[in-house]
């Protein structure tokens, strides 16, 4: 049959290996690059592709260690930078900060608060993610004390005694390291940390306390970690100031700061929201007293026991809500915190005053 002979020449051929040196020939020219084979293949619109860099489990082990992120991804990163260390680090950097804005829809409900005294200031910051497990997680731990130092290095002190939140947006560009070879933002960091761990992560609070021309600052921090006393689940900072021009001795400060540590440990506890009367805003006041009076009003006594009953009970909230009308809870018998101020002075010597106070919690 003509119609099947040139098959089955094709065919015999094959089989007798006939066509096994122009087989390899034509191979050979696929494999081995021509002379003006890479502008023909310009020509034609042709890329070559260029083989993915052979990375070593160790490579990819060193990446995940420095960096805790996914196998994956680190194997992804090294042969994208083949096998550079420092590049395949930036490509995760890169990634990380890309899924930072996805992320920051997502609430960060857990954290740790962060506390820095020395001398007569401190800082405090809180720092929130999104679990529990990352609040544990040990970049994280360092990622708050880190950026408590910061706060505390890099934020000036109030002009004057007391304590002040400081501005988020001028904190976050701040540099988180003071060196002259590391630029990086307490922004970028941020960024950094959440293609660490691949969760949402804010700082939320930061905040300085100051006793100044002189006084001293006590600190406590409740829950602190293991071998991490300067982080934990709460924290608070309180500023004792002394008055008069003559300086206080070492001796003296040093016992104020015992009374300005026991007063930041009641602080964590009983949670005062105001320093005394004077500091409640006049709205809030109003406030409370709007709904002692509805509530009040409701049993059916004369006005003038109503407002006797208003004013016992603004008494209450006054006591609960300012520090210096709160039951010291640290101290033995539990008097008011103003008294113990004032015995403190008169034992010590000293025209002493509360002059500020913060409390973080996570």
């Amino acid at each position: 049959n003509s119609g099947d002979h040139k098959p089955r020449t094709l065919e015999i051929m094959l089989s007798r290996g006939f066509l096994r040196p122009l087989l390899a020939g034509a191979r050979s020219c696929l494999l081995t690059q021509q002379p003006g084979a890479s502008s023909a293949a310009a020509r034609l619109g042709l890329a070559q592709a260029r083989p993915l860099a052979s990375v070593s489990m160790a490579q990819i082990k060193e990446l995940r260690v420095q960096t805790s992120a996914p196998i994956s991804d680190c194997k992804k990163a090294l042969e994208a930078s083949e096998g550079d260390m420092a590049q395949a680090f930036d490509w995760l950097r890169q990634r990380g900060a890309a899924k930072a804005s996805d992320l920051e829809k997502r609430e960060a409900k857990e954290g740790l608060v962060g506390l820095v005294v020395a001398g007569n200031e401190a800082a405090l910051v809180h720092v929130g993610c999104e679990t529990d497990f990352s609040q544990r997680n040990d970049n994280f731990v360092a990622f708050v004390t880190e950026v408590a130092q910061a706060a505390f290095r890099q934020v000036p002190p109030p002009p004057s005694s007391g304590s002040f939140e400081v501005s988020l947006e001028s904190f976050l560009a701040q540099p988180i390291q003071q060196s002259e070879s590391t630029k990086t933002s307490v922004s970028d960091a941020v960024s950094d940390l959440v293609g660490k761990i691949r969760e949402n992560i804010s700082v939320k609070r930061v905040a300085r306390v100051a006793a100044l021309p002189q006084g001293v600052v006590g600190g406590y921090v409740h829950g602190a970690l293991p071998g991490n006393p300067q982080v934990g689940a709460a924290a608070a900072a309180v500023a004792i100031g002394v008055a008069g021009e003559a300086l206080a001795t070492e001796a003296q400060l040093s016992s104020l700061r015992g009374v300005a540590k026991k007063l930041a440990m009641h602080v964590v506890a009983a949670k005062p929201k105001y320093s005394d009367p004077g500091s409640v805003p006049p709205e809030v006041l109003e406030h409370e007293r709007s709904i002692l009076r509805a509530q009040a009003s409701e049993s059916g006594k004369p006005a003038h026991i109503v407002d006797k009953m208003i004013e016992g009970r603004v008494k209450k909230f006054m006591q609960e809500m300012t520090l210096l009308n709160q039951p010291h809870m640290i101290e033995e018998g539990s008097p008011l915190v103003e008294k113990v101020l004032k015995q403190a002075g008169k034992d010590l010597g000293l025209e002493i005053s509360l002059d500020g106070f913060v409390l973080y919690t996570k």
